[in-house]
């Protein structure tokens, strides 16, 4: 089933750029440029910043230090996840919160008093997003690559990039190193021409492969059910260090879990019914997510396992998916070492690894 944008409401993506599939080969073994300026920015900035968006999330947020992001859930009253967020700090009193969706600005502006100022930056934003191994090397012609390869994971810095005001973070959606690049909306078009003499430009259906090899959840797929944080295997995201995860409210526990299968379909931004039950009945799963991976050429998916009878193997209630078998995640790098690692000085990543 290939998803509407109008419920993705990501009408700035493109679904590709001719070939999907080459598109995410590229992101693994070089470099893929994609725009993500359908993100909503807010900017907030204040005495009481650091309080109101704190009100986002449970995950404390009082240790980021400026020049750091952090990645948090929010949640509603009944702990279960609305959506999920990235907080950027620029300095004691000034944050900017990146989402998918307008939740959290909304919440932001409602609930902002007249000691703090909250601006919705959306429309005057461009973000784009290079990704892959070589990463570095594909924005060394347009920027400083001894301030970006000294770039901790999760963090950010104001630089010129082809002559244009940036802020950079190190962070992405395809589990590879990688930057995402802010700036001004009127420099769109120029930054891409540029970006895309280096990196090949990749759209949305190869992104979706990428962050379900990933095991990265999507807001419009699995949090359109009402799941607990560690049901999402997130727990983190959402709470103190050293806190307990919510106690689980089901008869039968589930988990998100990512599965290879066989299926008639051949699933290109793949979403769930809405009206599917959930939770699943037990011994089956609720497929969220599903693409064919570019690492195995086999169907590889994400899904909400309930394990209440102890079944060897999971069924599809829907009939799509058969032959469910669970595998590792993240299932193109187990060892999760791709996202974290650093360059060496011929720009390339320590410890590459590549996917012809």
């Amino acid at each position: 089933m290939v998803a509407s944008h109008n419920d993705f409401q990501l009408r700035t993506l493109r679904h590709d750029y001719s070939d999907a599939r080459a598109e995410a080969r590229s992101c693994r073994s070089a470099a893929a440029l994609f725009d993500f300026s359908f993100m909503r920015r807010t900017l907030v900035r204040g005495s009481g910043a650091q309080a109101l968006v704190q009100t986002l999330t449970p995950r404390p947020i009082a240790d980021l230090l400026p020049g750091r992001i952090r990645y948090a859930l929010r949640l509603d009253a009944a702990g279960t996840v609305l959506s999920d967020i990235t907080i950027w700090r620029l300095d004691a009193e000034t944050f900017e919160v990146f989402a998918g969706t307008a939740d959290a600005w909304l919440h932001l502006q409602a609930s902002a008093v007249s000691a703090i100022s909250v601006y919705d930056l959306t429309e005057e934003t461009a973000i784009f997003a290079v990704q892959g191994p070589l990463s570095l090397r594909a924005l060394a012609r347009l920027v400083s690559t001894a301030a970006l390869s000294a770039l901790p994971y999760f963090a950010h810095a104001q630089l010129s990039m082809g002559g244009i005001a940036c802020r950079i973070g190190r962070l992405g959606y395809t589990g590879e190193r990688g930057f995402e690049i802010i700036l001004p909306r009127r420099a769109r078009e120029t930054m891409w021409e540029l970006l895309a003499e280096q990196a090949r430009p990749a759209g949305f259906a190869a992104a979706d492969i990428l962050r379900i090899e990933a095991g990265f959840p999507l807001f419009a797929n699995e949090f359109i059910f009402p799941v607990l944080p560690a049901e999402l295997g997130l727990a983190r995201f959402a709470a103190a260090p050293g806190c307990g995860a919510a106690p689980s409210r089901r008869t039968f526990p589930i988990r998100l879990t990512c599965f290879q299968a066989n299926c008639d379909c051949e699933p290109i931004l793949w979403q769930p019914s809405q009206d599917a039950a959930f939770p699943p009945p037990a011994g089956s799963i609720l497929v969220t997510s599903a693409c064919r991976s570019i690492v195995s050429g086999e169907i590889l998916g994400l899904g909400y396992a309930c394990d209440g009878l102890g079944a060897s193997h999971l069924i599809d209630p829907s009939g799509q998916f058969r032959g469910i078998r669970e595998v590792r995640t993240p299932f193109y790098d187990p060892e999760k070492r791709q996202p974290r690692g650093g360059w060496d000085s011929d720009l390339f990543p320590a410890a590459a690894s590549s996917f012809t």
